[in-house]
């Protein structure tokens, strides 16, 4: 959205003046092309049988950041509740707003409750912002993002969504005074807040996204869900608890992302990985406080011959120990592609993107 049409966007409402030729449903296929606010608010301002259709696309997706903009947004949303029931997809980014006052998680808490249809909300707020209260909300939620801490409110709010599909949680499960930081541990999740999930809560989730969950709740959450695509910290004090809660989802996982702590890792994780989960089609890993050497890289290929259909992989460290070379990466490539012919994409430490191409690994940067 323009800058010079922020204050406007949300306030357009004007009167008749004659049928439009085409039908409803071309027109607004043809408007969800136009991409520019400004020219939307002048379709929308032309009649009022085109106004409802720019105003319907106008509404549809609607993204915050911006103080101003956010407030004048959701005091139109709060005070029409027809301009409010458009609304499919909320995103509040106000992470880095210097000053949130409880008049505003006010205002946006009257928004949400009229957002009666909405399908999609994101909200990342500050850690110390007004914790929220989505009891009185009837919408029913397919995606859900939220830097909500991991408490009772959170977990009573995703009681009440049997039709969610995507979760991601970015908020912390333990008081910040009890972070752990060290040479040897990195854990932000040392004395976990109990988070239990009843077994017939988010019967249909498949995606989730947990930034700085624990073993204990990523356990509440996976267990008897048909996940297949799992994001998630691992903490050096808990690597295998926190794998093995990776096999209670009803489904075969097919995409993990994993973050991980832990300065061994680089030695048992991709085995750790393989034993657990033989069906994965992508594995992307970032492992932090510990480096890769080329002689490490080699010495995992082994551990690939358990994947049975890998096709992505990434495998990505804090640095590596040496300048490892192009030359050096494709024959790490071609080692691992031998352990695991299922490969077609390979990410290696250095971050050169490695594809085959008529049975030779080929870099992205030699395209």
């Amino acid at each position: 959205m323009n800058n010079s049409s922020e204050d406007d966007a949300f306030s357009v409402y004007r009167p008749p003046l004659r049928h439009p030729v085409l039908p409803v449903e071309i027109l607004e296929y043809v408007l969800r092309s136009v991409h520019d606010i400004n020219d939307l608010l002048h379709v929308a301002v032309s009649n009022k049988h085109m106004n409802a259709v720019a105003v319907r696309i106008i509404y549809h997706t609607i993204t915050l950041t911006k103080p101003r903009q956010s407030i004048n947004c959701l005091r139109t949303l709060s005070e029409h509740p027809r301009l409010a029931i458009l609304v499919r997809s909320l995103e509040l980014h106000w992470q880095n707003f210097s000053h949130i006052t409880r008049n505003s998680y006010l205002l946006a808490l009257r928004t949400l409750c009229n957002t009666s249809l909405l399908s999609v909300l994101s909200i990342d707020v500050p850690s110390d912002f007004h914790p929220w209260n989505l009891s009185s909300c009837i919408f029913q939620l397919k995606r859900f993002s939220a830097s909500f801490p991991c408490d009772n409110s959170l977990i009573q709010f995703l009681e009440k969504q049997p039709n969610l599909r995507d979760l991601t949680l970015r908020g912390f499960n333990s008081d910040p005074s009890d972070f752990q930081f060290n040479l040897t541990t990195f854990n932000l999740n040392p004395n976990p807040t109990p988070f239990h999930l009843s077994p017939e809560a988010l019967p249909r989730l498949t995606r989730l996204r947990a930034i700085h969950a624990g073993p204990d709740i990523m356990e509440s959450i996976i267990r008897g869900r048909p996940l297949k695509q799992i994001s998630m910290p691992l903490y050096a004090d808990c690597v295998c608890r926190s794998l093995d809660v990776l096999t209670l989802s009803s489904e075969s996982i097919e995409r993990l992302n994993i973050i991980s702590f832990d300065p061994n890792a680089p030695i048992y994780l991709l085995e750790e990985i393989a034993t657990r989960l033989p069906d994965l089609e992508a594995l992307h890993i970032v492992i932090l406080l510990a480096q890769c050497s080329e002689a490490v890289l080699e010495a995992l290929a082994p551990s690939l011959r358990k994947f049975k259909a890998l096709q992505y992989l990434t495998y990505m460290s804090a640095t590596s120990t040496d300048n490892v070379s192009n030359e050096s990466e494709q024959n790490i490539a071609t080692m691992w592609h031998r352990s695991c012919p299922t490969l077609k994409t390979i990410i290696l430490p250095m971050g050169k993107v490695w594809f085959i191409d008529n049975a030779k690994w080929m870099c992205l940067e030699d395209k």
